[in-house]
């Protein structure tokens, strides 16, 4: 399993060229992809700055597509543009976060989910292209809002269900966490399901006080991430997954030794799981 950076590690506001650099340069494998670079740049240009830095793809993000109005015609476009890019390059993961709460009643926010990204799965299934959804569990979030939201895996699949059938799971190691999956759970799931993995660490905390942009490096908290990662690759999973660890101490850091940092971290967890190497 090749781990990428993300852009929430260590990097974030830097250019993708910047950002390739500090991933290559602290050794990891991937770095997930910003695609409005191959949009403006050309596809040729963003493949060149990957192999330039010996990375592999990750994954990348939607538009913003939780306001007052759906995407515009100009927004669809756009994400057709860089679905495009995508596909060329064969970088089949999209993915999004699904909000545990809101103001609406469970069954109208399902349908606002569904209503928003059925077009946006239709756009992707158009391209060959997969939208990854990430179950989000950490209890604040689940109380922020009037009412709770799904937060589990087998929830977020019902969901996925009725937006396309190139829906399935971002399965992320801190929310899984905050809710409690157990490792056979994770083992169950389908791979081909799974679309994406972040990979992260939590504080020795209870459940309740957990903090969603307060995470931990690899194998600085209580989550048994060897058994996280052996779990998925019991599904049959052979996909990659991404560092995504908020943490105010990597944001003070010069963003080059926060990469490092938590390269060191990942590489330290990864190279005691033989079948996690690839």
């Amino acid at each position: 399993m090749y781990c990428c950076l993300d852009h929430g590690t260590a990097g974030r506001g830097l250019p993708l060229d910047q950002f390739t650099q500090i991933a290559a340069e602290a050794g990891f494998q991937g770095a997930d992809v910003d695609l409005s670079y191959g949009v403006e740049q050309g596809v040729d240009a963003l493949r060149q700055l990957y192999q330039r830095h010996k990375l592999r793809f990750g994954a990348w993000g939607l538009p913003d597509w939780r306001g007052a109005d759906p995407l515009s015609a100009d927004d669809l476009r756009q994400l057709n543009a860089q679905a495009k890019v995508a596909s060329q390059l064969s970088i089949d993961r999209c993915c999004t976060y699904i909000l545990p709460s809101g103001d609406l009643p469970l069954m109208e926010n399902w349908k606002f989910h569904q209503l928003r990204l059925t077009p946006i799965a239709r756009i992707l299934a158009d391209h060959g292209l997969r939208l990854g959804l990430e179950f989000v569990s950490p209890e604040h979030l689940r109380r922020r809002g009037k009412h709770e939201f799904i937060f589990t895996p087998g929830q977020m699949l019902e969901l996925a269900n009725d937006i396309g059938t190139n829906a399935g799971l971002l399965v992320d190691s801190f929310h899984c966490h905050a809710a409690q999956v157990s490792l056979d759970q994770l083992a169950s799931l389908p791979a081909k399901r799974i679309v994406w993995v972040h990979i992260n660490d939590a504080p020795d905390l209870p459940l309740s006080k957990l903090e969603d942009f307060e995470r931990v490096l690899p194998g600085d908290g209580v989550i048994n991430l060897s058994g996280f990662l052996t779990a998925l690759i019991k599904t049959g999973y052979t996909g990659g997954c991404s560092l995504e660890v908020f943490s105010s101490k990597l944001s003070a850091m010069p963003p080059a030794a926060a990469a490092r940092l938590a390269w060191l971290a990942t590489h330290r967890l990864i190279e005691g799981i033989p079948s996690a190497t690839t």
